[in-house]
């Protein structure tokens, strides 16, 4: 019996293979429950006087080639090249010391949880993002936002799932309401015996910083006057 008929009560559907019929858990997108290994965003905006506006959490799509490839060197004890921020090529050891800081201060935006404007809400991200299409700098200005402190929370269990948070808090004070449409988490690195990759031109640098994870969330989210918005990333693996 074929499987393509005049319409769709001459299909046989007891004779697919069991890998092919739908399957609500393993393919509803926003269930991530049999899934090992997730990230989910949640963004929080509350108002001035720090009531809940809105809160939401979206799956995240979020860790990028240079977090693969930085993972693949350590595990290999070998060199691999990533990208900075700036665009460059980095290389890294794996078989060397080094540091990988998300922890930025507040006021900082070189590293941590950073947020931008640059992107079209509900596109796909691409995997070799260097950095963010137009970053938000900090500030009171026009067009500016304040950068909290990048908070993470120690891993947890619960049941069968191991997770931790990152979180970073963005307080709008600009005068007029500033909209994010795509979100990275930049890592600071230092030692790992880095090369930065110049023109075909290779020299050292004891530290730098590269885009790790970047998201576009589904709608554009608008941060008016006066509001905060807090952004948690919680990464889980469940065995």
């Amino acid at each position: 019996m074929a499987l393509v008929g005049l319409n769709k009560d001459e299909l046989d559907l007891s004779r697919l293979p069991a890998d092919a019929r739908y399957d609500p858990k393993r393919d509803n997108a926003d269930d991530l429950s049999g899934v090992q290994m997730r990230a989910t965003i949640t963004f929080k905006i509350t108002d001035a006087n720090g009531t809940i506006v809105k809160e939401w959490t979206e799956p995240a799509h979020s860790l990028t080639q240079n977090f693969t490839l930085f993972v693949y060197a350590l595990w290999a004890s070998t060199s691999a090249e990533l990208s900075d921020t700036s665009g460059y090529g980095l290389s890294v050891n794996g078989a060397s010391g080094g540091t990988m800081a998300i922890n930025a201060p507040s006021g900082n935006t070189s590293y941590g949880i950073v947020v931008g404007s640059g992107a079209t809400a509900g596109s796909t991200p691409s995997p070799s993002q260097s950095n963010l299409v137009a970053k938000i700098p900090h500030g009171t200005s026009s067009g500016q936002i304040e950068y909290g402190a990048v908070s993470l929370v120690g891993v947890g269990v619960s049941g069968q799932t191991t997770s931790f948070t990152i979180s970073r808090s963005f307080i709008n004070v600009s005068g007029a309401t500033l909209t994010v449409t795509e979100i990275g988490i930049i890592a600071y690195l230092t030692g790992w015996a880095m090369q930065q990759v110049v023109s075909g031109t290779t020299s050292p640098t004891s530290s730098d910083y590269t885009l790790i994870a970047y998201d576009i969330p589904s709608t554009a989210i608008s941060v008016l006057n006066g509001q905060t918005l807090t952004i948690t990333y919680t990464f889980s693996v469940t065995t």
